[in-house]
């Protein structure tokens, strides 16, 4: 089977449509469907049905996509090390949510490797959602997703829908992270409701109907009391540098807040348990760096729960 048939079926699911894919392709219509037809014949079965939402995969179409889009990644990869020199390369691809102790995790990755390597690393941070239809589409090979374990279940089910595989990588209680200045910096349980009178720092794209955060606080005039922020930087410069602010995150490392005189604390609510599950797609066999960087995680979570032990 040819291999660019496989890349013309991955890109007909991305784009939703016949008619976008060949565009995107840089081919006429009717070629890419007698291609599409003739993987179908090879397959015995189809590969997409036809919906007023366009092109969507069956369930055998999606299984064969799969498989596609993992041959696709290893041919790249064979391309890759023919058209590179003598020279050793590592590669990362991952995509993950904004989370100080993975982000730390990657930095810790990247300290250690060889000065005379090259590199190609993809690191991105979005939301939960978009992290597993970027594997799925085989945009990243590894991703990290996070949600409240009250959803564990429509997670799971969601991501084994889509032909990926999963790992635990951490389980935690949402903390509250604000300023060693803060007024309620001295208390080691922070009562929810006295949240009311500052104001809390979130993260402006990760709002998806699954993924709500912990509370949602209005202040007198019945406005929100709220700064969107869309990296990690800002955040941190927020929460250190203004006092009346406060985030909720995942338990940080303790070099982290200390870089940035920042410290986190309990809260009052109940079931307030979060998941961050490593996610891949079915048959994907881990790189020497993934699993470098795997380690590096597994050994950060170890750290932060010895921390926070103390």
């Amino acid at each position: 089977m040819n291999t660019l048939y496989l890349k013309y079926a991955v890109e007909v699911e991305r784009a939703g449509s016949i008619t976008k894919a060949a565009e995107k392709l840089y081919m006429n219509q009717p070629h890419l469907s007698k291609t599409i037809r003739e993987l179908e014949e090879i397959l015995g079965s189809p590969i997409f049905k036809r919906t007023v939402k366009g092109m969507l995969p069956t369930k055998k179409g999606t299984e064969f996509l799969t498989y596609a889009k993992n041959i696709l990644a290893q041919v790249d990869m064979i391309e890759n090390l023919a058209s590179e020199s003598h020279r050793p390369q590592t590669t990362l691809n991952i995509v993950v949510p904004r989370a100080s102790y993975i982000s730390y995790a990657f930095t810790e990755f990247v300290k250690a490797l060889p000065l005379d390597r090259a590199l190609s690393i993809n690191y991105r941070e979005t939301n939960s959602l978009r992290a597993i239809r970027d594997v799925v589409n085989g945009d990243n090979d590894l991703g990290i997703v996070r949600f409240p374990m009250k959803y564990e279940n429509y997670f799971i089910d969601f991501i084994q829908e889509k032909g990926l595989s999963f790992e635990l990588v951490s389980r935690f209680e949402y903390l509250i992270l604000f300023s060693r200045e803060h007024p309620l910096a001295k208390e080691d349980v922070i009562d929810s409701s006295r949240l009311e009178n500052y104001i809390e720092i979130t993260h402006g794209d990760t709002n998806v109907p699954s993924l709500e955060k912990p509370k949602k606080f209005l202040d007198e005039k019945g406005g929100k009391r709220e700064i969107a922020v869309y990296e990690r930087g800002s955040q941190l410069e927020l929460l250190g540098r203004i006092p009346s602010t406060y985030m909720w995150v995942s338990p940080m490392p303790k070099e982290v807040l200390s870089t940035f005189a920042l410290i986190q604390r309990r809260n009052d609510m109940p079931k307030n348990y979060y998941k961050d599950l490593l996610i891949y797609r079915n048959g994907y066999r881990f790189t020497e760096e993934d699993m470098g960087f795997i380690a590096k995680l597994r050994n950060v979570v170890k750290e932060i729960l010895f921390f926070q032990k103390q």
